[in-house]
């Protein structure tokens, strides 16, 4: 039986000797980044928009609003920080403005699919963020379900400890009310968290 001769690899036709052989993603996903939601939470409205904001013609187009800003709940609190009461008062009307946005965000535009990324820009809940130690000028600056509760039960804790006020947390109405707000929102449409933008 002959012996075989093993030749050396010939480059490729067309790569020079020295080129590297280029190199595949076989099996790497090129998934587009996922559907965007903008909440924009103003002082009498509180809106979510599809973005971009020229969306498909098909399915669900239209923002979801409700007449339910930060001012409209600063007012239920009397313009001052809230007492147990206001709070619980305002947490019911906010859980109502905001339960209904869970509808439409199960019926997104035609060739949009969970899940969704939550953003805005809205300058209470950017100071919110901020409180929280979010670095907004960090991108990406995000802000959590869990930070959200965490301050909020600083703000329950301070309510429930009348002269005491926690020196870390702003002492005016309208930013206790973005906070409930955007507490609310966040647990009943199951959302984990918030890009600041």
């Amino acid at each position: 039986m002959g012996s075989k001769t093993c030749r050396s690899a010939e480059p490729l036709a067309g790569l020079p000797r020295d080129e590297p052989r280029p190199v595949y993603n076989r099996g790497m996903r090129n998934d587009p980044p996922p559907p965007s939601i903008e909440l924009r939470l103003e002082p009498d409205q509180l809106a979510l928009y599809w973005m971009p904001t020229a969306a498909p013609a098909a399915g669900n187009t239209e923002p979801y609003s409700v007449a339910l800003g930060w001012q409209t709940v600063a007012q239920a609190f009397g313009l001052r920080m809230p007492t147990p009461l206001s709070l619980e008062n305002a947490i019911a009307t906010v859980e109502d403005a905001v339960m209904p946005a869970s509808r439409w965000l199960t019926k997104p535009p035609a060739g949009t699919a969970p899940p969704f990324t939550l953003h805005t820009r809205s300058p209470l809940l950017r100071e919110v963020a901020e409180v929280a130690g979010v670095t907004l000028s960090t991108p990406p600056a995000r802000l959590s379900r869990q930070a959200v509760e965490n301050l909020f039960n600083r703000l329950s804790d301070q309510i429930h400890r009348p002269g005491v006020p926690d020196t870390a947390l702003p002492q005016r109405a309208e930013w206790a009310a973005a906070l409930l707000i955007l507490r609310e929102a966040l647990h009943h449409w199951g959302v984990e968290w918030v890009e600041l933008g």
